[in-house]
């Protein structure tokens, strides 16, 4: 992963330097919700990005997300519940088609690391030590590719809907099902260009 952001950052100062003075506007930072069937199982997550533009197909920057799941919980061997969540950082390369002045289409590839935590529900954590609160963390690699068009209005701001695949390497935890962030993910952004 330090490979990648590294790469990533020799590129910009490389390319940056060319191509700043032909526009203004060229980074753009995003907040966005979303949703995503991972191993079958519904969650809700909050996320932001930070992107700089190549020429004009071409966005390379970096996202972080966090999730959770919404509708599974589970129990240990004394009956107490516990809960999955996880969070995850990455380089994202996002060809892209203009059409117009006011869409365009880009298609994110991304790839990093991840951290899935399971963690004792709220009632049961005033029972336990804070050291005893998080059951199991594990690190994980992250990989997604989607579709996001994006709808500019005014000067500066956009609005954008992503939908995608995310697959992650092994999760080294007995705790962990089959498949356990693996899944389609869906995203509601809005964009600020500066």
């Amino acid at each position: 992963m330090k490979q990648r952001i590294v790469l990533a950052l020799i590129v910009m100062v490389s390319l940056g330097g060319s191509l700043a003075a032909q526009e203004e506007y060229r980074w753009n930072a995003s907040l966005s919700f979303g949703g995503s069937l991972s191993g079958g199982d519904g969650m809700g997550g909050i996320g932001a990005e930070i992107m700089r533009e190549f020429g004009e197909n071409l966005e390379i920057g970096f996202r972080a997300y966090a999730q959770a799941e919404l509708s599974e919980h589970y129990e240990d061997a004394q009956g107490r519940e516990y809960h999955m969540s996880s969070g995850y950082g990455t380089l994202v390369i996002k060809p892209k088609l203009k059409l117009g002045t006011r869409w365009e289409i880009g298609f994110p590839l991304e790839s990093g690391n991840g951290l899935v935590q399971y963690r004792y529900n709220g009632e049961y954590r005033e029972e336990l030590r804070w050291t005893e609160e998080i059951i199991d963390q594990v690190n994980h690699s992250v990989y997604s590719a989607g579709i996001e068009p994006k709808f500019f209005f005014g000067d500066r701001g956009a609005l954008t809907l992503a939908a995608g695949y995310l697959a992650t390497g092994p999760i080294r935890t007995d705790l962990a099902e089959g498949g356990e962030l693996n899944g389609f993910w869906g995203r509601l952004g809005y964009s600020v260009a500066f």
